[in-house]
């Protein structure tokens, strides 16, 4: 892995993604490149229209070049704080400033890094119900790289909870995974729920089969299979009951169907989790 992208808005979430993706980038020699996007809708957006209408025409226009100067001056002070991260680190730092609609400009990015990693809930978390970003699962859904969604509760990576249901997925997860895991001295548990009223996925030989035929020479690699009501609920209670700092899993699937199960056991997670989730990709 050569380039971790982080994105950064300055918001607290932000903050601790930065300090996981530094961490992680030190430990896996690694570029850290910090990308921060201000929205276009801030500079063009109904509310601007609405003001031109109340202030005037010259007034407007006189604005809009003070709020994209700001805009830079933010940029500019949220980007340094990133690069100082980095430094304390001794990590190289590739610092990123777009203008446009923030998903589509985050994806065209990432075409640059192998691993992006974002916080959980953005700069509105203060005044949003929900608890994922509704940006933050946006760019996950539609992302093409392994995607590192960070909680504000995070600790350096010693043991990992994979994840594994015996789909594409979470095979990717484990032929992906186990491998970083090992590079960064982590130790892993793999998981598979059978849900009350159904078997599970796959027998526990399957998983063990699974494990065997994955995982990196010599790293430490347990098995379990739990059972419950509810899958996200017990891959949660698994990840606390063996102390991991980390869930690893598949990532959404790019079928439209797919995308459309906001209620899938991945979603279910992100939104639950109070340690960082990995996604990754097929």
């Amino acid at each position: 892995m050569k380039t971790i992208m982080v994105c950064t808005d300055g918001s607290e979430g932000a903050r601790h993604a930065t300090e996981m993706a530094v961490d992680w980038a030190a430990r896996l020699g690694a570029t850290v490149r910090a990308v921060y996007v201000t929205d276009v809708r801030l500079l063009e957006g109904p509310w601007l229209a609405d003001l031109s209408g109340a202030i005037g025409a010259q007034p407007y226009a006189a604005l809009v070049p003070q709020l994209t100067a700001w805009q830079r001056e933010k940029a500019s002070v949220i980007l340094d704080a990133v690069r100082q991260c980095c430094a304390q680190r001794g990590v190289a730092c590739d610092p990123v400033t777009e203008t446009g609609r923030v998903i589509p400009t985050l994806l065209e990015q990432e075409r640059h890094a192998d691993l992006v990693v974002l916080g959980q809930r953005g700069e509105h978390a203060a005044w949003a119900w929900q608890p994922l970003g509704s940006c933050v699962e946006g760019l996950v859904r539609a992302s093409i790289r392994p995607c590192l969604v960070v909680t504000e509760q995070w600790e350096p990576t010693r043991h990992a909870l994979v994840a594994f249901d015996g789909s594409r997925e979470s095979r990717k997860a484990l032929e992906r995974g186990l491998p970083l895991l090992q590079t960064l001295g982590a130790s892993a548990e793999v998981v598979t729920v059978a849900v009350e009223g159904h078997s599970a996925p796959v027998s526990e030989e399957e998983l063990r089969e699974a494990v065997r035929q994955t995982a990196p020479t010599g790293m430490r690699v347990t098995t379990r299979v739990v059972r419950g009501p509810d899958a996200a609920v017990e891959i949660l209670l698994a990840a606390e009951q063996s102390n991991a700092q980390l869930i690893v899993m598949g990532a959404y699937g790019h079928t439209r169907i797919r995308e459309l199960i906001l209620g899938s056991t991945t979603s279910s997670v992100l939104r639950r989790a109070n340690m960082p989730v990995l996604l990754v990709r097929g």
